[in-house]
């Protein structure tokens, strides 16, 4: 007898102004969409673009969520559609042992962690109680909202979510995978906790190096401590009930994910139960800008086949895929993601050709696909002081206007987990030498000089594998110019 594979789930969340299209301008988000298998056990793929792609219509601009007075404030408008968009879309396709896997880029990425979280926490209505999501929603905005934090009304509310769990929400599983590309904050995130872990079986997350717009800072996954595991790897609670009493704002990362709450697993058949048991968290830093990670720039004349995307994409693919995820062999073929062990030369050239000859997009630089008046209005917004979310060293957030940010380089920890392709761009390319990178110091300047090499690296994971080999610094960042 052949066994019926499990139903998959699939929610995708692309980035603010991206929207469905097929003109080479793909970001990796649709090609992930256009990449998976279609069959009756992989029925339901909900892709969130914008407010009124697939998704969010199924959140009806007149319902009693557009009068929310909580997190649509901080967040914008659109955001609790986004968000509830692939809520109601699981409450209508989830069935007991479906496997959920959510994909996010930019904002989308977290839309996609805000949506876990909310799981971890407010569990899963079934499909016939949707009169419950106003109030579900306005108590979770409640508890993630700072403003909320020194009175009883987040603690109510995390009473409330414990209470709806255990009496109206059914039991379902923790997040298979979550893949995300350079998760970034808006304006008014510095308003919630930012501890955004999720107790997914597996959680990968794609990081920008040259990215250098205030409006992109990055929402990473754990604090920049040397401390802390690089990996991180936690057991999980078996348990259908949220905790007592919710998580400490200063928690870190690690700490909220062991804390956060999970479903019963009772129902779940894993072959690894060691693995069900872990949650595994890897956040790698690539060559590029914001969307040189997800994806969405037209295609130069000097890139051959593949952007320099391309890496992000093969890795986030053979990740989702050793999770369980299931893909058209011949779509990975035709978007360069597939590896033929009868001839992988072809596969490991073009990835190669993608890391050393794609182009670099920097948009507060005039070069290839930046419009002069595109440039000039990110350059404007770097010299204006306004209010931005600037990440801490003990990873929390604070709102600060001053100094003005002035198109600084992104902060990189000692203990940051580099994609191979990061070096093997430095070694094709002489120009680039991400300063962050390389020297740990210069906020402004954006080349390294000569004298501090390409820094002090070791091996760190997957050696001799292109796709998945990464490393970490042998020692900390050289000392060098602040300023």
């Amino acid at each position: 007898m052949v066994d019926t594979p499990r139903r998959q789930i699939v929610l995708c969340f692309d980035g603010t102004g991206n929207t469905f299209r097929a003109d080479g301008t793909e970001t990796n988000i649709l090609k992930i969409c256009r990449m998976l298998e279609k069959s009756d056990e992989q029925s339901g793929i909900g892709t969130e673009i914008t407010p009124g792609s697939l998704a969010a219509m199924t959140l009806k601009k007149s319902s009693r969520l557009g009068r929310s007075k909580t997190l649509s404030q901080a967040l914008g408008k659109s955001f609790d559609q986004h968000v509830l968009g692939g809520y109601r879309f699981l409450m209508r396709h989830y069935r007991t042992g479906a496997e959920i896997y959510i994909f996010g880029f930019s904002r989308g990425a977290y839309t996609a962690l805000f949506l876990a979280n909310m799981l971890d926490y407010a569990g899963l209505l079934g499909p016939d109680n949707e009169e419950m999501i106003p109030f579900i929603w306005e108590a979770f905005s409640k508890f993630k909202l700072r403003v909320y934090a020194k009175g009883d009304q987040r603690k109510k509310a995390f009473e409330f979510l414990y209470h709806c769990r255990k009496t109206l929400c059914r039991p379902v599983v923790r997040a298979r995978f979550v893949g995300l590309f350079d998760t970034v904050n808006s304006i008014a995130d510095f308003e919630i906790f930012n501890n955004m872990s999720t107790s997914a079986v597996r959680t990968r997350h794609a990081v920008s190096i040259d990215e250098r717009r205030s409006k992109f800072e990055p929402v990473l996954l754990r604090p920049r401590n040397a401390d802390k595991p690089r990996v991180v790897r936690h057991h999980r609670r078996t348990t259908a009930s949220p905790p007592q009493e919710p998580p400490g704002e200063a928690s870190n990362s690690a700490e909220d994910a062991a804390a956060a709450p999970v479903t019963d697993v009772a129902e779940k058949e894993d072959e690894d139960e060691d693995e069900d048991e872990l949650c595994d968290v890897q956040e790698v830093w690539f060559p590029g800008g914001h969307a040189d990670i997800g994806g969405g720039y037209q295609r130069e004349p000097t890139e051959k086949k593949y952007q320099l995307s391309h890496a992000p994409l093969v890795w986030m693919v053979q990740e989702a895929s050793r999770c369980g995820l299931r893909f058209d062999p011949h779509k990975l073929q035709t978007e360069g993601c597939f590896l033929d062990p009868e001839s992988p030369d072809a596969f490991y050239n073009d990835l190669d050709e993608s890391i050393t000859t794609g182009q670099l997009h920097d948009r507060l630089e005039f070069g290839p696909g930046m419009s002069v008046p595109s440039v000039l209005a990110w350059r404007i917004m770097e010299y204006l002081p306004i209010r931005r979310a600037e990440r801490q060293l003990n990873g929390e957030w604070k709102s600060i206007h001053w100094p003005l940010h002035r198109g600084r380089c992104r902060e990189m920890g000692p203990d940051d987990v580099i994609h191979a392709s990061a070096f093997r761009r430095m070694e094709a390319n002489p120009d680039y030498r991400p300063v962050r990178l390389i020297a740990g110091g210069w906020k402004y300047l954006r080349k390294t000089p000569a004298e501090f090499g390409r820094g002090e690296f070791v091996m760190y994971e997957n050696e001799g594998d292109p796709v998945r080999q990464t490393y970490v610094r042998r020692k900390p960042p050289l000392p060098g110019k602040r300023e």
